[in-house]
């Protein structure tokens, strides 16, 4: 007998529930249905494993994807901190260098302008002599 033939002849829902039962015990399929449900659920297990697996392997590459960046920032900011310092090694010795050559320049100017005065003077001598032997010349 059917599940809906029960349910057609009696209207007790106790009623419908014994003749499910005893339909199932009568036929000998209980325990089929039973190896049916539980072979549902060993797959529905298996497959919710098999997903956990995918899962779990996706977050593990995830945070090895994090790792890797975050060792990556890292090594930026050590390798800008570097950049920083020798840029400013870099200003101090162009400061340095500037002042150097500021400081040659103008010993450069005075050396020049010892150089002409020194050659002034030379050829004021020279003149001087040039002077006196033209005088002394009859």
């Amino acid at each position: 007998m059917l599940v809906t033939d029960a349910l057609a002849q009696a209207p007790n829902p106790q009623a419908v529930i014994d003749q499910t039962a005893s339909f199932y015990l009568n036929q000998g399929v209980l325990g089929a249905t039973c190896i049916v449900f539980i072979g549902l659920f060993l797959g529905a297990s298996w497959v919710a494993r098999g997903f956990y697996k995918d899962l779990k392997a996706a977050w593990a590459s995830v945070a090895s994807e994090r790792e890797r960046m975050i060792l990556a920032q890292q090594a930026t900011v050590t390798a800008t901190e570097k950049s920083v310092a020798a840029l400013e090694g870099l200003k101090s010795t162009l400061e340095t260098s500037k002042d150097a050559s500021e400081d040659l320049t103008k010993q450069v100017e005075l050396a020049a302008q010892e150089s002409r005065h020194a050659l002034s003077n030379i050829k004021a001598s020279l003149d001087g002599i040039a002077g006196r032997l033209d005088r002394g010349r009859p």
